[in-house]
């Protein structure tokens, strides 16, 4: 394509384009061509999208690198953005109110900057859930094509938005203001909300409640104040914490063969399942992810992730192969046994050691116990609900061995298993938090 790209595949398609992954043949780099034809009352020239979009400069919004044209078709090459849109995010695990918050003053950042550009703001207009993209920790808003400038005096819109979520002057037809971008904002959210571990606070309901009012004067002026408003809930729902002293979860058995692999599964599906995303990542080598996922059909790989259910997973690609970035996710590490280089060490490291109940393997059990036990941020865990050898453990080590039960689905989250790892990892249930957060400075 004009000498410049390789189209690799199609992205997808839309009422009035079709977006193609591309690569760029000299630079080597993806890039995201978006196909808008000429006929479209969408379009003027050279393209609306393009125009409004060439010279912004934000990390929540795609860059524009050029544009193209033909006799039918306008093409818009952009940043290709790598990340799920917040309908699938959500539609594979529950998300905490205090995510579903940050999300949202991520959300008004975006929108505050293109309120607030010079001479003429942006109204965005078209807030939906699939126009919001979860890169990691950074939430890109895409698909630009009926935004339009906001001049202060008559319709500044193109089209209507979607009936879902587009403010009801827009959708009556009547002139917008930014107030409109405040109401699809809060319908956001509002779906959002129903994804949440707990039921959202009473201030959030209220916040939302002003947000979305049928009458564009009786909501949030601006954008800003929506996120003042977002950010006091935050302060009050989570006010002494910061964020999650425990990254990353090391798995490790004794031997091999003791359901290691298993075990690191259901704890990733575990903490996914109630509001603590969490990634499994196969540091092994044998490809025991991939052969247990092929017994389930209705798994989907996207951006080198597997997804099932709740659970998140990579599969060991093997040395030189950087895995995919799963954003500020708790990760689930499935060394399978125990090595003395593989123990990772602070605050932010757990490891979960699980043992062999086999009287053949009990004194080089009890020895790496021991070890570990020094060491701190370790747990021990027996497979197949092995209470006997468990009790008889925890009397050689000195501290309490838990039993994992007998457990048929990996994938699963159940009760048991929920009780078991949060109170491995003393987690608090009710309040959905870990004990051991790092308190936030006063």
């Amino acid at each position: 394509m004009f000498g410049k790209y390789r189209v690799l595949s199609t992205l997808g398609t839309g009422n009035s384009s079709t977006v193609y992954l591309a690569e760029h043949i000299r630079l080597n780099v993806y890039r995201a061509i978006k196909c808008i034809p000429k006929d479209t009352s969408l379009v003027s020239s050279p393209s609306s999208e393009a125009t409004l979009l060439k010279n912004l400069n934000h990390p929540g919004i795609p860059i524009i690198y050029d544009i193209e044209e033909d006799e039918h078709f306008f093409y818009i090459i952009e940043e290709f953005i790598q990340g799920q849109s917040i309908d699938t995010f959500v539609s594979y695990q529950k998300i905490s109110h205090e995510l579903l918050i940050k999300l949202g003053i991520q959300l008004c950042d975006i929108l505050d900057y293109l309120h607030h550009l010079m001479p003429y703001p942006i109204l965005y207009q078209d807030l939906k859930p699939e126009h919001i993209i979860v890169c990691g920790n950074q939430i890109k808003l895409i698909d630009f094509g009926i935004a339009s400038f906001f001049t202060g005096s008559g319709k500044n819109y193109q089209i209507y938005g979607t009936m879902d979520f587009a403010a009801p002057e827009a959708l009556n037809g009547l002139p917008v203001t930014p107030s409109a971008d405040v109401y699809g904002l809060g319908k956001v959210l509002q779906y959002l909300s129903s994804y949440t571990t707990e039921p959202c606070s009473t201030i959030f309901q209220t916040i939302i409640q002003k947000a979305t009012a049928y009458d564009a004067a009786d909501r949030y002026e601006t954008v800003r104040l929506f996120k003042e408003a977002l950010e006091q809930d935050l302060k009050t729902a989570c006010p002494s914490v910061s964020h999650l002293t425990i990254k990353n979860i090391s798995v490790f058995g004794s031997k091999p063969g003791i359901g290691t692999t298993h075990i690191a599964i259901a704890l990733a599906s575990t903490l996914t399942a109630n509001g603590y995303p969490a990634v499994y990542t196969e540091r092994n080598g044998n490809n025991h992810l991939r052969s247990m996922l092929q017994e389930h059909p209705a798994v989907k790989e996207q951006n080198g992730i597997c997804y099932y259910k709740y659970f998140r997973g990579i599969p060991d690609y093997g040395q030189g192969i950087e895995p995919p970035d799963s954003g500020d996710a708790i990760y689930v590490k499935d060394f399978g046994v125990y090595q003395k280089d593989i123990i990772e060490l602070g605050p932010e490291n757990f490891n979960l050691f699980i043992l062999s109940g086999s009287p053949w393997d009990l004194a080089q059990t009890i020895s790496t116990g021991l070890e570990l036990s020094r060491l701190g941020n370790t747990a021990f865990i027996c497979n197949y609900n092995n209470q006997s050898s468990a009790k008889k453990l925890a009397g050689k080590l000195g501290c309490k061995v838990y039993c994992f039960p007998f457990d048929g689905d990996a994938f699963t989250c159940t009760e048991t298993k929920t009780y078991l790892f949060f109170h491995v990892l003393s987690f608090e249930r009710g309040k959905k938090k870990f004990l051991n957060f790092r308190k936030r400075q006063p």
